[in-house]
């Protein structure tokens, strides 16, 4: 407990230097991919969790900080941009008479959405055959890089996503942006490096800290680290998701940050995972899952695909936000009935499954990515 009480100000520290980092590099990088490589940065204090599980070879453990992060981000990231947009957009309604109950996204989220799909499909095949080795991590690892192809040829095709300017920023990052180009590298650099310095000091005492507060509290290990661990190392992405989500123009680019993360998470940090396992233990391993970590797995891949459909017509609504949220907080509260929760992720996926089935039109994310792919170019919408 006493190790918790420097280590977890510490790693918020850490994240949010990072953040700032990522945020005065994301301002140089072309659109979209600047949102990815921004999600990516941001990521960096989960991917130091994750690789200290990973290099200790706790294959208890591994899942439990990958599944957290993952179902936070859908289940209470993606829905707080929501509600905070829908709560600031309240005052505008008698000013803006169109509608607040349905974010519009733009089509950019085509690739997002087929990111989320080919990496929580590969994962699924995972979950399938009960293993998890170094092919599969450096087949998750070729996925984001595909993903990064992806978002190339979007840009080739005409379709872009929008891209964080100086206005979107605020406090030391807005007065880092508003110095010459060179200063703006120089700070961006030391924020890096503090940051990183920081998360290497802390990173395993944290772990260490947060399985001894659990122990103490009685708390399973696995459930512990799986929520408290992610909810500290997810704060630089959700305090620059979540600003811009006050923004009506700046929705779509903070529901793109998570997603982007989420892609990130399925693919690049969760293939790095059997990697750094292997490496710690001098020869390839495979890491075999427990039916515990299956369930697990299963829940966590459950709400991804749902979110795929959510998202293929480009459109979010207040019931879609509300019952990701519901769904998320009932797990969090009574880990008891995650189970239970799987077939109720399942059957509200064959919902939107049926629907989309009867109604092809509206499956605008797939339309978009078809052209994308094919190198056409897409009309602006």
């Amino acid at each position: 407990m006493t190790d918790l009480i420097w280590t977890l100000p510490l790693l918020l520290f850490a994240s949010v230097v990072i953040g700032w980092g990522a945020e005065v590099a994301a301002v140089h990088i072309s659109a979209g991919i600047a949102l990815a490589v921004l999600a990516w940065l941001q990521t960096a204090p989960e991917f130091a969790v994750e690789a200290v599980i990973a290099w200790s070879r706790d294959s208890n453990l591994v899942l439990a900080n990958l599944t957290g992060s993952l179902r936070l981000l859908m289940g209470l990231g993606w829905p707080m941009i929501c509600f905070i947009h829908w709560i600031s957009s309240s005052a505008r309604r008698k000013t803006h008479p169109v509608s607040t109950n349905t974010i519009q996204l733009p089509r950019h989220f085509a690739v997002e959405s087929a990111g989320l799909a080919i990496s929580v499909a590969y994962f699924t095949l995972i979950w399938a055959k009960g293993t998890w080795t170094t092919l599969d991590g450096a087949l998750l690892i070729g996925l984001y890089i595909f993903y990064f192809w992806m978002l190339n040829k979007q840009r080739l095709a005409g379709i872009h996503a929008p891209q964080e300017d100086e206005e979107d920023t605020g406090g030391l990052v807005h007065k880092v942006l508003s110095l010459s180009k060179h200063k703006q590298l120089l700070w961006g650099g030391a924020f890096f490096v503090v940051g990183g310095v920081a998360l290497i000091t802390c990173a395993h005492p944290f772990l260490e800290a947060l399985k001894t507060t659990a122990t103490g509290f009685g708390v399973s290990e696995f459930v512990f680290i799986q929520w408290v661990a992610p909810i500290a190392s997810e704060f630089p992405e959700k305090v620059t998701a979540f600003n811009w989500a006050r923004k009506p123009a700046k929705v779509p680019m903070a529901i793109a940050n998570m997603l982007s993360s989420i892609i990130c998470q399925w693919t690049l940090m969760a293939g790095l995972v059997p990697i750094i396992f292997s490496i710690s233990a001098g020869h390839p391993v495979t890491i075999r899952f427990t039916e515990f970590q299956e369930h697990e797995i299963l829940l966590t891949v459950a709400q991804s695909a749902l979110a795929v459909l959510l998202l293929a017509d480009l459109k979010i609504k207040m019931y879609e936000a509300a019952g990701l949220f519901l769904l998320w907080l009932i797990q969090f509260f009574l880990p008891s009935s995650r189970t239970a929760l799987i077939p109720i992720y399942f059957a509200w996926f064959a919902i939107e499954g049926f629907r989309l089935m009867r109604k092809p039109a509206q499956c605008e994310a797939w339309t978009t990515l078809f052209s994308v792919i094919a190198g056409r170019r897409a009309s602006s919408k």
